[in-house]
């Protein structure tokens, strides 16, 4: 018999063996770390606890982690930490902790008790996959109390048109609001009321450009519109209030700008029109800037994790170092060379180490989806190669590696941003076969423990210098035309500058009005990987990595990230011998 506040021994300690005597003392010992921390222990509670401690090695070192999680599942579990503990709840705690032990990844007391936590906060194995449509909120900012609060306007399909006007004015309060932060700009109004500081410099709205001579910065989008009284479309810079007429007087630029972007413009105003000299972006800020200046809530990347479940996730993945994604886009499933290149690509981490994840973009056939009885017999078709091919990689399933499908432009839907996960039925009931496939949104987010990563799948590179507002040019340079390195760099500046996926004309991203958030990139993610059909490059920008992936159907090329130790890898599969 073992003993806790409610539970008394039977026989005493003077009729019983030394040697048992010194048990029931240890036993004792163990339940009174539940006491100390005001946790009391049902009677049955009480024996699962001492059966367990018995066949510990190091028991005193284990029920300390056993009273710590427990304490955490009840918190987690109801909010706050009950006094009284059920069979079902240390159970569970327990069975936790067997796991986590017989995983091989703990090998010491710190790594044991992390790991634990994930399991015991419902984190599984620090790895949770959001579908765009469904696990992200948009988050507004109020300007008074400088507080982030997520909206309580549930966004739907067919929004009124307002919500169109909505994309931009949102849009333009994160990036003003970003652009405030490191103090160097100050909104006109509040320069009025005081001093500069050195190198401070004011920024003018749009709406107060009329009538206020001199050379004005101002903030805004700039885009084309149509004029009933002109014949060609003409160049327009606004905020909130005001739409102004541009005349740019700039023949170049080393900065990537397009239509539909917000710019920094300098000028002065002549008759009824600004007439801009020089044109600049908006700079991103690193992460932690973003998190710690301007407060930005961590559940705005997606989910509804808590702030202790997410301070869990950051100290556990110091210890799950080796965890690697494989990305690959444009996996056509109706080629043979392909699915050759896709089985050895298997077989390599299957006879090596199995990846966490491999990130499928698409699309997944080479031709556009045609919904017709033989369109869906090929594309299904494609799916149940891949489908036998998987039933041998037991490594991979050991290992729980997640395959994660990220729709492309050809592949069935519509073709909104973004896009809706591919259905089971089109995808061969892959994911009712193997509990480890995740048929994604397009955008997914991840987060990779504390890690947060965005995988999309769009052309956006191939439309950006197509919509240039001003011609690119290589800094420093002579040449008319600017080189290919300083070209990605640029695309992967102004993606992450502008703080969206797409940030072109809506006309040309065809995005959904109310779910625009979906595609923001506010505050920086940790990794960024757009698939496409451009070749493969990659690059770093305020501490966000930027990968364009590249098509795996055309050169065999994919990338190796480890998002703990911030490692990008180009690959490509080897042809076959002979």
């Amino acid at each position: 018999n073992f003993c806790s506040e409610s539970v008394r021994i039977v026989s005493t300690a003077l009729l019983l063996p030394r040697g048992v005597q010194w048990h029931c003392g240890m036993e004792r010992a163990w339940l009174r770390e539940f006491n100390a921390l005001g946790l009391q222990l049902r009677p049955q509670a009480a024996k699962i606890v001492t059966s367990f401690l018995r066949e510990c090695e190091d028991a005193n070192r284990t029920v300390e982690i056993l009273v710590e999680q427990t304490k955490v599942y009840m918190r987690n579990r109801s909010g706050v930490v009950e006094s009284v503990i059920d069979e079902k709840a240390i159970t569970t705690v327990i069975q936790c902790l067997m796991e986590a032990q017989e995983s091989g990844i703990a090998t010491t007391g710190v790594e044991q008790l992390k790991d634990v936590q994930t399991k015991t906060l419902d984190l599984g194995d620090g790895v949770q996959i959001y579908n765009v449509l469904r696990d992200v909120k948009s988050y507004n900012f109020n300007r008074a109390t400088k507080v982030w609060t997520p909206s309580q306007h549930e966004p739907t399909f067919f929004a009124g048109p307002d919500a169109k006007a909505k994309i931009y004015s949102d849009r333009y309060h994160i990036l003003l609001q970003r652009l405030l932060l490191e103090g160097k700009l100050v909104p006109e109004a509040h320069a009025v009321s005081g001093a500069l500081l050195p190198g401070q410099r004011i920024l003018t709205p749009v709406e107060s450009l009329v009538g206020n001579p001199g050379r004005k910065l101002t903030f805004g989008l700039l885009s084309r519109q149509h004029d009933e009284l002109k014949p060609n479309r003409h160049w327009v810079i606004e905020d909130l209030h005001k739409v102004f007429s541009v005349e740019l007087n700039v023949s170049e630029s080393a900065h990537l700008m397009t239509d539909g972007s917000f710019v920094l413009a300098e000028g002065e105003v002549v008759g009824d029109s600004f007439k801009v000299h020089s044109l600049d972006v908006a700079s991103a800020v690193p992460r932690k800037v973003s998190l710690e200046r301007d407060q930005v809530p961590l559940q705005a990347f997606g989910g509804n994790l808590t702030d202790e479940q997410l301070q869990t996730l950051e100290h556990a993945e110091h210890f799950h170092p080796d965890g690697m994604y494989v990305v690959l886009s444009e996996v056509h499933l109706d080629s043979v060379r392909v699915l050759e290149k896709l089985e050895d690509l298997f077989r390599g981490y299957e006879e090596a180490a199995p990846p966490a994840a491999y990130v499928l973009m698409g699309s997944f056939c080479s031709s556009t989806f045609v919904p017709t009885a033989e369109g869906v017999r090929a594309y299904r078709d494609g799916f149940e190669r891949l489908k036998f091919m998987m039933r041998s990689l037991e490594a991979h399933v050991r290992c729980g590696t997640r395959f994660i499908f990220v729709p492309g432009p050809k592949d069935p839907g519509p073709e909104t941003l973004p896009r809706v996960p591919l259905p089971n039925y089109l995808t061969s009931d892959l994911a009712k076969e193997f509990s480890n496939v995740v048929m994604a949104s397009n955008p997914c987010r991840v987060r990779h423990f504390s890690r947060e990563l965005v995988f999309f799948r769009h052309d956006v590179l191939r439309l950006l210098r197509r919509h240039e507002a001003v011609p690119l040019s290589q800094p420093d340079s002579s040449e008319v035309v600017p080189g290919v390195e300083h070209v990605h760099v640029e695309m992967i500046r102004f993606l992450l500058d502008q703080a969206h996926l797409v940030p072109l004309p809506l006309e040309e991203s065809n995005v959904i009005w109310e779910y625009d958030h979906a595609l923001r990139l506010y505050p920086l993610p940790h990794a960024v990987f757009v698939g496409g059909l451009t070749q493969a490059f990659d690059g770093t920008h305020e501490e966000c990595q930027f990968c364009s992936v590249g098509s795996f159907s055309r050169d065999s090329s994919f990338y190796a990230y480890h998002p703990v130790k911030e490692q990008l890898d180009v690959c490509d599969v080897p042809d076959r011998a002979g």
